[in-house]
């Protein structure tokens, strides 16, 4: 993989953050294949482009409004083969509030992309898997 081409998949994946920020889904949409696969920090996974936009487009309103705050870093992007990359970011959301919770949280997490380089040059997400550095565990630790 050459400069330009991390320099391609580093500008769509700002442009991912800024989309994903904006709430404009269906452009968010572009910047994956038709059958991409989408797993959610949830474990939700969405196998088309059509299931990951609908899904991601169904936020409550007041969720909607704290995406402003939103960042996405690259933190690697290595070259699988001529047309393929493995990417993985970090993103922060803080003071992120589901409707209905007590409190704000500071949410983050790591998200790993395969990316494929369209016949058009693009680069475009074909899978992604996201997952919280610091979701609640469902387990109590032994003490002692």
């Amino acid at each position: 993989m050459d400069e330009e081409d991390e320099q391609r998949i580093r500008r769509a994946l700002a442009a991912h953050t800024e989309l994903w920020r904006r709430h404009e889904m269906d452009a968010w949409g572009e910047l994956f294949t038709e059958d991409c696969d989408f797993i959610t920090h949830r474990g939700i996974w969405w196998t088309s482009r059509h299931e990951n936009v609908v899904g991601h487009r169904d936020v409550p309103a007041p969720v909607l409004a704290q995406k402003r705050s939103y960042a996405q870093e690259v933190l690697r992007v290595r070259g699988l083969a001529p047309d393929v990359a493995l990417v993985h970011t970090s993103w922060s959301w803080p003071d992120h509030q589901l409707p209905g919770a007590e409190a704000a949280e500071d949410r983050r997490g790591l998200i790993t992309l395969v990316m494929v380089r369209h016949p058009d040059g693009r680069w475009l997400i074909r899978a992604a898997h996201n997952t919280r550095e610091n979701g609640l565990d469902d387990f109590t630790a032994p003490t002692g």
